[in-house]
């Protein structure tokens, strides 16, 4: 089989590179949509080819029996049967409801998952902050509280993800790997806790942290609290991966569907045979042989619940799964580099480019530029309620009137003037120059093609760019 898919990525060109898909699909033309219908790495093709071409050899089986094998009397029960497999097959097994709600309630649960996986960026970021000092002592304690909460991670990940099970499959590969002291491994192992030590790591974060305040090295109580409260929305997250994998989803709903669909093809078989012979009742018209139309059904279907399937389990190894590896090494790699920063290192305050202007402009490369930027406006923003009129009287709600004092009322009624808002913009202070925005983007090319690399202000004349 490995062959037959490396020979389909050479005859149909098709991509075996990453699943993320985005560049190709950052337009809606012809040739996008090419490039994301030919990509193999995670796609429909891979994941139905198989049981795709498993079912058509059965259903040519089924045919040649029918056809050449089978007695005349054969063939009449065969084609009673056909057809009353085939007779509201629709309705007996809904696949389209069965599925679409199956399929969304397994996208929510592993939306929810991928937002509790865990980032360390946050609480790297605060340790490195309000822990400012950068002696030898300061600096092993930011460095351990962030190996500490990685490590709290590599736990939990290698008893519920299996490619971090086989990167750690026991304990002391974390003292190899580097995440955990030959001490600190004996000091989790002799923890009581039947159930998990996974909280361990974490105590030891707040204990140091406690530590440093009490020697002076966090400020004040809040910056510790602050701290905590950003290691606790780590273990939090980790803390639901842990629930998410110890309570699935009931087996006998992804049973009942997983079933559904490998019955309802099953079935189809059979009822999706061509019938021909004269004596047939629900004799078919053409003969096909392959049944295209089931065939293309069966990839929708098939891939649609492929989909369920990759995503019940995203810490797997599916092509789609969540890369558990990869964020614990961007986890130690990226916590421990914030931590090495050193804060003193700060860059001075300077003057922005845009100090002292009264019209921010904001630049684009020249192929940028040439692509028209909408601005984001409220739908409403532009109706002109008061078009034609003067003023504007602003008094209070009638629901207080009745409790008002004419001179309460007089005190809290106020006129507006909007005669400035209908005003013609060329009647304002200021003035709007119009220009040819395509020619005003050649132009701009042209003089960037005679102007030294080394030049860093422009000298086109203005008035080439009015029309």
């Amino acid at each position: 089989m490995k062959k037959l898919e490396d020979r389909l990525l050479s005859i149909f060109k098709l991509d075996k590179t990453g699943t993320i898909f985005y560049f190709d699909a950052s337009t809606t033309t012809t040739k996008s949509l090419l490039r994301v219908l030919c990509r193999w790495r995670g796609s429909i093709w891979k994941a139905t080819l198989k049981q795709l071409c498993v079912w058509t050899i059965l259903y040519m089986a089924i045919s040649i029996l029918y056809r050449y094998v089978m007695s005349e009397s054969w063939q009449r029960y065969f084609e009673a049967l056909s057809a009353y497999l085939n007779n509201d097959i629709n309705t007996m097994i809904p696949l389209t409801f069965m599925l679409g709600f199956f399929v969304a309630s397994v996208v929510k649960r592993w939306s929810l998952m991928l937002n509790s996986f865990g980032w360390i960026d946050d609480s790297a970021i605060a340790i490195a902050t309000f822990i400012r000092d950068n002696d030898e002592d300061t600096l092993m304690l930011k460095r351990n509280l962030i190996r500490y909460m990685v490590l709290n991670q590599a736990l939990v990940l290698r008893d519920i993800s299996i490619q971090v099970r086989y990167r750690f499959p026991t304990l002391e590969t974390l003292v190899a790997a580097g995440l955990l002291t030959t001490e600190e491994l004996k000091k989790l192992i002799s923890i009581p806790d039947v159930y998990s030590q996974y909280w361990l790591p974490i105590q030891w974060v707040c204990d140091h942290l406690v530590k440093a305040h009490q020697d002076g090295k966090i400020k004040g109580e809040k910056l510790l609290d602050t701290i905590i409260m950003k290691v606790q929305k780590f273990r939090e997250g980790l803390s639901e991966l842990l629930r998410y994998d110890w309570v699935p989803i009931p087996l006998v709903y992804p049973q009942v569907i997983l079933f559904s669909v490998r019955l309802y093809f099953g079935i189809c078989l059979i009822s999706r045979q061509f019938l021909l012979p004269n004596h047939a009742k629900n004799k078919d018209s053409v003969d096909l042989w392959i049944p295209f139309t089931t065939m293309l059904q069966f990839i929708v279907y098939m891939g649609w619940m492929k989909v369920a399937e990759a995503l019940m389990n995203p810490l797997g190894e599916d092509d789609d799964d969540l890369e558990c590896n990869y964020v614990i090494d961007k986890n130690l790699i990226t916590g421990l580099t914030i931590v090495d920063h050193n804060v003193q290192d700060t860059p001075p305050l300077r003057k922005d480019a845009f100090w002292g202007s009264k019209d921010i402009i904001p630049l684009y490369s020249m192929d940028a530029a040439e692509r028209s930027v909408h601005p984001l406006e409220g739908s409403a923003s532009k109706v002109n309620l008061v078009k034609n009129i003067k003023t504007i009287t602003m008094v209070p709600n009638k629901t207080m009137l009745p409790n008002m004092s004419p001179m309460e009322l007089s005190s809290n009624t106020k006129v507006v003037n909007v005669v400035d808002h209908d005003m013609p913009l060329n009647m304002k202070k200021y003035s709007v120059i119009q220009v040819d925005q395509n020619n005003a983007i050649k132009r701009v090319k042209l003089a960037a093609t005679t102007r030294s690399p080394l030049t860093t202000s422009a000298t086109l004349d203005e008035t080439e760019y009015i029309q």
